[in-house]
């Protein structure tokens, strides 16, 4: 049977989760996916706990060892591996909406569109609360030519709410970087260089979970990591600079503002986090010395993005240790 959707499942020491990940996706439809989950090289029981699903519905679920790679190796591992007609990633430690799930399988095998877009629900750990985050207004539903509504979206695709064609990303060959954080970037927006039409729903089927210890979005993690996110943000650049003279005016306006909030992010969340000391911020000018030479038009399109970045450039960066110790309260 040829299967409609094919889920990747990040699952790296998830064993308190994964359970909860599997059942999420056991619909009367199941038979017209294939839930391939990468075990990334953990140490805990999440590959035990797969397997009794593997042996369960062996035409479903599939259990992949590899080493450990990052979030990125997860997902070119799955894209080399998948038949379905489309693909979504799934974190180990969030989940589907079941009910929600069956219906966009119905739209999925109705469409032959490049890209679906699917609302999601934050999922806040600590007080259980949930959060409906949309793109689009409810003017906007079916089929589109993304050059007719990318620009209209107050709100970038993000991972959580994108499903893509499998044939795209195979034929397009697109690979994420491996071991390394903040490459979900890296996911939303490389295959949508190559998507022409979006069908859009009103249908939420991703639960994003919030506030688990060990995310990469807390204080000590932007430290930790931030080399990473200049390692995207660089990489970022580069695929822009190769492909938008390919590409329509509105695909390329959507993809420079999307990289550019990257870039910006780059500078306002990470760099300006670390100790604020002359090596720090020689990093930070280094990093802005690299988008100039680089994309003169991003260069000067995130200051209009952050405000932090025009204060710096304004003040020949003066206002570095007040802005650094600023952001740093903010985030502890």
């Amino acid at each position: 049977m040829n299967k409609v959707l094919t889920i990747s499942i990040a699952a790296y020491n998830v064993e308190k989760f994964i359970e909860n990940a599997l059942e999420s996706l056991l619909i009367d439809e199941m038979e017209e996916i294939e839930v391939l989950v990468q075990d990334d090289g953990g140490n805990d029981k999440t590959g035990e706990i797969v397997k009794k699903y593997e042996k369960k519905y062996p035409n479903i679920v599939k259990l992949v060892h590899k080493e450990n790679g990052g979030y990125g190796s997860t997902i070119n591992s799955s894209i080399k591996l998948a038949k379905g007609k489309y693909f979504k990633q799934l974190d180990g430690d969030d989940w589907f909406e079941k009910d929600n799930l069956k219906k966009i399988i119905k739209i999925l095998k109705n469409t032959n569109t490049d890209v679906v877009f699917t609302p999601y629900i934050e999922y806040y750990e600590k007080n259980k609360k949930t959060k409906l985050i949309d793109g689009f207004s409810n003017d906007y539903n079916g089929e589109y030519n993304t050059d007719d509504v990318l620009l209209k979206i107050p709100r970038y695709l993000n991972m959580y709410t994108i499903t893509y064609k499998t044939e795209i990303l195979k034929e397009h060959n697109i690979r994420l970087l491996e071991n390394c954080f903040y490459t979900d970037t890296e996911y939303a927006i490389y295959p949508m260089a190559y998507c022409n039409t979006i069908y859009i729903t009103h249908i939420p089927i991703y639960m994003y979970r919030i506030g688990r210890i060990g995310q990469s979005i807390g204080l000590d993690s932007r430290i930790k990591y931030y080399e990473d996110h200049i390692k995207v943000s660089k990489r970022l650049v580069s695929f822009f600079n190769k492909i938008k003279k390919s590409l329509t005016p509105n695909k390329v306006q959507y993809l420079q503002k999307y990289i550019g909030y990257m870039v910006a992010g780059s500078i306002g969340n990470f760099l300006i986090l670390l100790p604020c000391n002359k090596e720090n911020l020689q990093k930070i000018k280094d990093f802005e010395n690299y988008i100039y030479d680089n994309n003169k038009e991003l260069y000067f399109d995130i200051e209009k993005k952050s405000r932090l970045i025009k204060l710096l450039r304004k003040t020949n960066y003066k206002l570095y240790r007040i802005l650094s110790f600023y952001k740093r309260q903010k985030f502890k």
